[in-house]
């Protein structure tokens, strides 16, 4: 081999283990799990039930249902748009110019841009139909008997709320059950803006007061976000991404474009998500758990006692002698869902959810319990010894306090 050819024969080898190297400090995010830590954002494919296999108990028959929606994947609010289009993309450049970060992940934030106009702020995505219509078809095939393809008015009962994504939501669903040829059938009552049944909390003032627009509701949050477990990794962010005056509301800004454009799009990986590992991902999501835990769960008694009218709606369609629809089904939102699980007593830790509490276990996290297309779902079965019900969330049976370690629970 003369002089020329080793020199050459080197450098290749060189480069190739140069890309290596470089190639094993890239982002992988099936390594970093991000998509299973993204709170309130998480897309729904991550916790779905693929198992959609007929529902039987013996000598029981399931005549009614009672279910309860969270809208599927959506845009940003305008607000997060707006300070993508600025924020982001000053920083997108700052990154470019110093970040440190893989050819490979580098090239991802010089292709990224903002796709979404501020006119659909909020707006339900195509991911959030398919999740919703997919899961329509997962129920129908566990429940044959009683979500049946041809709708009828005394058999079904949909509602939304007064919004663009509740609305996508619901025809969606509604498309699972019985074809795109068939929705325009399907009959929908007068979305509420203070509906006291999808929205009740729009209609407490108390709520807003005391719990919502309190300071103090917020003090956990503000703790953590003090903490060293975030100082630190906003210290090792501003290395990362070379950007000196970095703050905790630019690292959330991230933490949340990440979240949106990871459920947007299967196929796509957000450059935003490359700012994180599998453990700090764990400390933003640890900020949302603490947030929703203070504003919409068991952080005060206001905020899921006020959910009554929504229980006593769902007995009402429940009760085996009722004469209303037997299957409801109602699309809301977040704040929805998530007092309604704590009304129900779901999710309950025994100590209160702290600032100290990252680290532990702890059984309220939305990204597990309200993911975009969140659902709970009660069937009434009719059985030899009484009615009883089976409660599910998310697509699995799960035990409300006070029932006992059967999948059903007398009426």
């Amino acid at each position: 081999m003369d002089k020329t050819s080793k020199c050459l024969f080197f450098l290749f080898i060189f480069l190739y283990v140069g890309e290596i190297i470089c190639d094993t400090a890239c982002f992988n995010p099936k390594d970093e799990e991000i998509d299973h830590h993204l709170a309130t954002k998480t897309p729904y494919r991550v916790i779905e039930n693929k198992n959609d296999e007929k529902v039987v108990f013996d000598d029981c028959l399931p005549i009614r249902a009672w279910g309860i929606f969270r809208h599927g994947t959506r845009n940003p609010s305008r607000k997060q748009i707006f300070r993508m289009r600025t924020t982001l993309t000053q920083y997108r450049d700052i990154i470019l110019d110093r970040g440190k970060f893989c050819d490979r992940d580098l090239e991802r934030f010089r292709t990224w841009e903002v796709e979404v106009d501020e006119n659909e702020q909020k707006f339900l995505v195509p991911e959030g139909e398919l999740e919703l219509t997919e899961l329509a078809e997962r129920i129908q095939n566990r429940f044959p008997d009683l979500f049946f393809d041809q709708y009828d008015n005394l058999t079904y009962k949909f509602k939304y709320t007064d919004t663009q994504r509740a609305k996508r939501s619901a025809e969606s669903f509604a498309t699972g059950l019985f074809g795109r040829e068939n929705i325009r059938q399907v009959w929908y009552p007068m979305a509420e803006k203070k509906d006291p049944i999808l929205r009740f909390y729009k209609g407490c003032p108390r709520w807003k007061m005391e719990v919502d627009k309190n300071p103090d509701a917020m003090e956990q949050v503000r703790l953590f976000a003090s903490s060293d477990h975030f100082l630190e990794l906003l210290e090792s962010l501003k290395v990362k991404t070379g950007i000196d005056d970095l703050s905790s509301d630019d690292v959330h800004l991230m933490y949340t474009t990440c979240a949106f454009e990871t459920a947007w799009n299967r196929h796509k990986i957000s450059p935003w998500c490359s700012l994180f590992t599998r453990e700090t991902i764990k400390v933003m999501e640890f900020l949302e758990d603490l947030e929703y835990y203070w504003i919409d769960g068991y952080g005060y008694d206001l905020t899921y006692r006020q959910a009554c009218p929504a229980g006593q709606n769902m007995f009402q369609h429940l009760n085996p002698a009722s004469k209303l629809p037997n299957t409801t089904l109602y699309f809301t939102h977040s704040g929805t869902l998530l007092k309604y699980l704590a009304f129900l007593g779901l999710y309950h830790d025994q100590e209160p959810l702290l600032a100290t509490s990252f680290g532990d276990t702890h059984s309220w996290r939305p990204s597990k319990i309200d993911s975009f297309a969140s659902n709970l779902l009660f069937v009434t079965f009719s059985c030899p010894r009484g009615p009883k019900i089976l409660s599910m969330h998310q697509e699995r049976p799960i035990k409300i306090p006070g029932c006992p370690d059967t999948p059903l629970c007398d009426f």
